[in-house]
């Protein structure tokens, strides 16, 4: 039967039923698992935390989104912790905020990336509306007239997590999956299908599109980076030339006759304006963390979707389709998007400086 185990111990319970992997094997996996929870736990209750008590962070329409994906982040830390239920009410509940807030995750992060786009997006398709006029029509993206509204995105987020949470459930394919619940390959193909349609193809879709968006994304910061320092090369001569003919009046009236040749010439690589050096610095940093927002998903879920395709290939041809290696692999991917989204969008200068002050507040240490 489905739950009777095998005899001598080799697997355990419902999770063992359905995978090939000995109760060793399936435990270290799931171990690895609540490690990477513990640390993610942390990382999302610190944002959480910071943006509860920043009267300056809760108006940063930025960080609200952040704040959204930091809940999903702590909603998806929380089912590595039931480790390894047998099949029941606990394996379908941890199967449940699996796909919930696993799914909830990655659309957060397509919102960030959506939003950046379209701030950042001013072309115009002859004869319609720009997409950042667009966005302000819909949630007040790059309209000073009022603030962003965020409830929009979290009503979309969260109804999409509910309806893809539902699909397995009345298909009845909640189950053991691995060293975990989830959805249960033992159901066959219509299980692979329901894997693929509610998470690996929305997850890759969102991937696929933060790679495109942050392209462009870099490309605009790279023109107005340019767009900087040309300027400032001009601001620049336009002080050199300021502080000659300035010189040239002090030689004048010092010496009653016109400017001497030899004269000592100013300097004419004045240092820059402090708003000039803070522009380029923010600028360089944007384009450094640009590329490192896809990066957390494709490390995260690269070796996941490998092992589940391996699940559905393998199992279908030989009926093994388990391989140990890979599900290590994949709770070490899946154990580092919790700290990677902390880490790259939410441990901003500001939220470092306000973590520091609640920490002094709280302490009385100064950090």
């Amino acid at each position: 039967s489905r739950t009777d185990g095998v005899e001598g111990g080799e697997t355990m319970g419902a999770i063992g039923d359905s995978s090939t992997l000995t109760t060793a094997q399936l435990t270290t996996v799931a171990e690895i698992m609540v490690a990477g929870a513990f640390f993610s736990t942390l990382g999302s209750l610190v944002i959480i935390t910071v943006f509860l008590n920043s009267p300056e962070l809760r108006k940063s329409f930025a960080f609200q989104l952040v704040f959204g994906l930091a809940l999903a982040e702590l909603g998806n830390s929380f089912w590595p912790y039931f480790f390894m239920p047998r099949e029941g009410a606990a394996c379908e509940c941890q199967a449940v905020l699996l796909q919930f807030f696993s799914f909830a995750s990655i659309a957060w992060s397509g919102v960030i990336a959506w939003t950046l786009e379209m701030a950042t997006n001013t072309e115009r398709k002859p004869g319609g509306p720009s997409p950042s006029s667009l966005a302000a029509a819909v949630v007040g993206i790059g309209d000073p007239t009022r603030a962003p509204d965020v409830r929009k995105f979290h009503v979309a987020v969260w109804s999409t997590s509910f309806v893809l949470v539902l699909v397995p459930w009345a298909a009845g394919v909640y189950g053991p999956a691995g060293a975990w619940c989830w959805i249960d390959p033992r159901h066959g193909a219509e299980a692979h299908a329901l894997r693929l349609a509610c998470f690996y193809l929305p997850l890759w879709c969102v991937v696929g599109f933060q790679i495109r968006t942050y392209r462009r994304v870099y490309a605009r910061l790279r023109r107005v980076a340019s767009l900087a320092a040309a300027t400032a090369a001009v601001r620049a001569d336009m002080r050199r030339e300021a502080r000659e003919r300035e010189s040239a009046r002090a030689n004048e009236k010092a010496e009653g006759v016109e400017t001497k040749t030899e004269s000592s010439p100013p300097d004419a690589t004045p240092a820059k304006d402090e708003d000039e050096v803070d522009v380029e610095a923010t600028l360089r940093r944007l384009l450094r963390r640009l590329g490192a927002y896809p990066a957390v998903l494709i490390v995260a879920w690269t070796f996941p979707t490998i092992n589940r395709l391996n699940n559905y290939v393998q199992g279908a041809k030989t009926g093994q389709g388990d391989n140990y290696a890979l599900y290590v692999l994949m709770a070490l991917g899946m154990s580092t998007q919790g700290v990677g989204n902390a880490v790259v969008y939410g441990m901003s200068g500001a939220v470092r400086r306000e973590a520091a002050v609640l920490l002094e507040r709280w302490t009385g240490v100064r950090f």
